[in-house]
């Protein structure tokens, strides 16, 4: 085996240690948000229902619409949330690993079978974010996460090819697949980070636009 030197590479294996993401509290205000969307649907319609015209049942259907998109937005979110948690903890698992072998308490060998430990737990949290069920107009947002995990992965399987034979060109796919996640990261951390919309205040606009 011979003996590599991979400062630059851990520099970029370590990359997610700089992310800012906040973690999204995925319960006490996912379930207030959900309560306020199913109280659209019962207070609005109950406001209505002396009306018979089509132009207010047409009000009443709107209304309808807009709880159940943000409610799916919410849910999409608080998952979203979930797996990019669950994605950071796995990083930061193997990262350790790999902090012992550049001390010098792992050998080659020790870490290429760590590596082998961890590659199924990444390839299983990528399936779950591939069968994450998403709103249309985030679509993009999911297709990021799902890239983004699968890059990363598939960064950790060309490192481990290239510990055991030591080929610069399977170092070098793994640190341009490195980049490749973290651009991709860019992309949904960026919506975890902007604030969610205001139901109510779409519902006043699409009112008085109708």
């Amino acid at each position: 085996m011979p003996i590599i030197n991979l400062d630059l590479t851990v520099d970029n294996l370590l990359f997610r240690n700089n992310r800012n993401l906040q973690r999204m509290s995925t319960t006490k205000s996912y379930g207030i948000r959900i309560l306020a969307a199913l109280l659209l649907t019962l207070i609005f319609p109950y406001t209505y229902c002396c009306s018979s015209t089509s132009g207010e049942s047409y009000k009443v259907s709107n209304i309808i619409a807009i709880a159940t998109s943000q409610a799916d937005l919410e849910y999409f979110r608080s998952a979203l949330s979930h797996i990019v948690n669950e994605s950071q903890q796995l990083t930061k698992s193997y990262q350790d690993e790999i902090r012992k072998w550049t001390s010098g308490q792992y050998d080659n060998y020790t870490l290429i079978s760590i590596t082998d430990s961890f590659l199924p737990k990444f390839d299983n949290l990528t399936s779950n974010a591939k069968n994450m069920t998403y709103p249309n107009e985030y679509k993009y947002v999911h297709e990021a996460l799902v890239n983004s995990l699968f890059s990363e992965t598939e960064s950790y399987r060309h490192y481990r090819d290239y510990l055991v034979s030591g080929n610069k060109t399977e170092d070098d796919l793994s640190t341009d697949l490195l980049s490749q996640a973290f651009q991709y990261e860019q992309i949904y951390s960026k919506f975890l980070s902007m604030p969610l919309p205001n139901p109510l205040q779409n519902l006043t606009k699409r009112m008085n636009y109708n």
